[in-house]
């Protein structure tokens, strides 16, 4: 019995320390642990703060008005699955229309303003920062 729950207790003290990595020691780029540890569920999410803060929107398919998320993002993650659809082209415009960026299947940017991510496709809004200017995505094959 003892045996049993020093193993029980062992384990458990790994897997606690294995979910608390620094943020210092996650690999470079883009991609957060939450975009590695949880399974894919079809949804594009995002917040109005960095990391995960504040009012949230998730969608699982293409919407071309934010509405409520509009203009107002500052953390995103592709939760999609895998395949056919799994990246998301994030617009300038609603409706689908100005500069996009391409978050690909899995990538999380968790502080699109320290990232300095910007919109990248030719259109109104190229060279601008996703940060607070996103209006509308598509899901696409590949970007």
């Amino acid at each position: 019995m003892r045996r049993n729950l020093r193993a029980l207790l062992a384990g458990l003290a790994v897997a606690t320390a294995a979910a608390f990595v620094p943020a210092g020691a996650q690999a470079a780029g883009t991609s957060s642990v939450r975009a590695e540890a949880a399974a894919p569920d079809g949804f594009l999410y995002a917040w109005e703060h960095a990391h995960a803060g504040g009012a949230h929107c998730r969608w699982n398919q293409d919407n071309g008005n934010w509405a409520g998320c509009r203009n107002k993002i500052s953390d995103v993650w592709n939760n999609g699955f895998p395949g056919r659809l799994q990246d998301v082209r994030l617009f300038w415009g609603t409706g689908m229309t100005g500069s996009w960026v391409c978050l690909h299947q899995g990538e999380s940017i968790p502080d699109l303003n320290a990232a300095r991510t910007v919109f990248t496709a030719p259109g109104r809004g190229q060279g601008q920062l996703v940060n607070d200017n996103a209006s509308s995505h598509d899901w696409v094959d590949a970007c």
